[in-house]
């Protein structure tokens, strides 16, 4: 742990204004998590920014890194045109509020964006994060546990009952521990000194992966399955052991029947994608993964299902620019009262869906250049430079905005807006030395 507090002997690496950075960056993740000091993160997040554009790098070097980072261009313009969409909204105000939220994905870019990290200080980040993830969520577990002993019920432990001592949603911090995962195993591939001491960091990534399963979030365990399985053909492939094909299989037995056996209530969530029918004027329950899944309920599948009905439709008929940002959730209710979708209409459910969304707002206009500026493109850089991290993080983001707008809510914005120019900000320029 001395090296989190840049006490060991890898932090000589470091220059001061790297160690600056570094804990400012430590700031920001400590400040992020806890639900009672949403202030005190937009202060760090406003320092780190301006840290970034003005201190950490000349501009020169930030011209020559703009000229070969046009995701950069990209992303800014993406956020500009939130503006402009707001300004063409009948309701300007909740279109700027949307605008507002949403800034982290102009304020991160255009600060992160434009310096480079190298190796030793990326390393020191991504294991600060995964500590600091890792020490919330065993916190979350020690409430959870102490809540369900109080309370005589095992579901304190489980989905958003696990996360409310942190009053976040359980589906961004299953992200999140995925992310976590990968920054430790990243760490663990390429043997930094950081480390050293293998069995805190198992440990760390035991709490991590039970985390995964408490959490109940469908989408964090399938993006978490897939990962393994494609690191591990790549290895297979890589290394020329074909005889692991037959561990990689048995452990994916292992993984479905630890699932059904020890997590009914993770696989209870699971069941729900076996009833995708829908009625809009259907006035049944919501189902929960601490109750059985019955056809007659509203569940995470056919909900999504209904809704995505309901905004394609709009989409249809704003293909090019979209409905505007500031009418987008007005047009949605709208949709929904037309249908006698009253359970969606009551409880204001949003897209569920982040490319939808976007494509909702800002047609396929918004629409390609958000995939171009924020992941595609990162995504092939990632390709092009081997970054195998930021491959699988781009790509449990991807993943992740399927059944949820991220950018409906600050965390989503945050993280999403935070990683991505985290992983801009490392890959090494041409013209820059190391």
């Amino acid at each position: 742990m001395r090296s989190l507090f840049l006490m060991d002997e890898q932090a000589g690496l470091l220059t001061l204004k790297d160690k600056l950075l570094y804990v400012l960056v430590v700031i920001f993740f400590v400040t992020f998590y806890p639900s009672h000091i949403p202030s005190v993160n937009v202060v760090a997040v406003v320092l780190l920014s301006l840290y970034c554009f003005f201190i950490y790098g000349s501009f020169r070097e930030k011209w020559q890194l703009l000229r070969q980072r046009k995701e950069v261009v990209a992303m800014a313009v993406f956020y500009l045109l939130h503006i402009v969409s707001s300004l063409c909204s009948k309701n300007v105000a909740e279109g700027f509020s949307w605008t507002v939220m949403r800034m982290p994905l102009f304020v991160f870019p255009v600060s992160m964006g434009f310096v480079y990290i190298k190796q030793p200080l990326k390393e020191r980040i991504l294991f600060a994060y995964a500590v600091i993830t890792t020490i919330t969520i065993l916190f979350c577990f020690i409430w959870g546990i102490v809540a369900s002993v109080v309370n005589d019920d095992i579901a304190f432990l489980y989905n958003d009952n696990l996360t409310i001592a942190i009053d976040k949603q359980s589906i961004y911090i299953a992200l999140l521990a995925n992310v976590a995962i990968f920054s430790f195993v990243y760490l663990l591939y390429i043997k930094s000194p950081l480390v050293a001491k293998k069995g805190l960091v198992y440990a760390g990534l035991f709490i991590l992966l039970m985390a995964i399963f408490f959490l109940a979030s469908r989408i964090a365990l399938i993006t978490l399955l897939s990962s393994a399985v494609c690191a591990a053909v790549w290895y297979i492939v890589h290394k020329r052991k074909l005889k692991l094909l037959g561990w990689v299989g048995a452990g994916i037995v292992t993984i479905v029947v630890l699932l059904i056996t020890v997590f009914p209530k993770t696989w209870n969530r699971f069941q729900e994608l076996g009833f995708t029918h829908y009625e809009y004027a259907h006035k049944g329950e919501e189902s929960h993964f601490d109750m059985p899944v019955t056809a007659d309920q509203w569940n995470g599948a056919n909900i999504r299902l209904a809704v995505w009905h309901c905004g394609w439709a709009l989409v249809k008929q704003h293909p090019v620019f979209g409905v505007q940002l500031g009418d987008k959730v007005n047009l949605l209710m709208e949709s929904y009262k037309a249908r006698q979708f009253d359970f969606a209409y009551d409880t204001r459910r949003n897209m569920h869906n982040n490319y939808l969304d976007i494509l909702l707002a800002f047609g396929f206009t918004g629409l390609l250049l958000f995939l171009w500026g924020f992941l595609f493109e990162p995504l092939r850089q990632c390709i092009r430079h081997k970054d195998f991290f930021g491959v699988f993080v781009i790509a449990a983001f991807m993943l992740s905005f399927i059944p949820e707008t991220y950018f409906d809510r600050s965390m989503g914005n945050m993280v999403f807006a935070f990683f991505i120019s985290f992983i801009v900000s490392y890959r090494k320029p041409v013209a820059i030395g190391a």
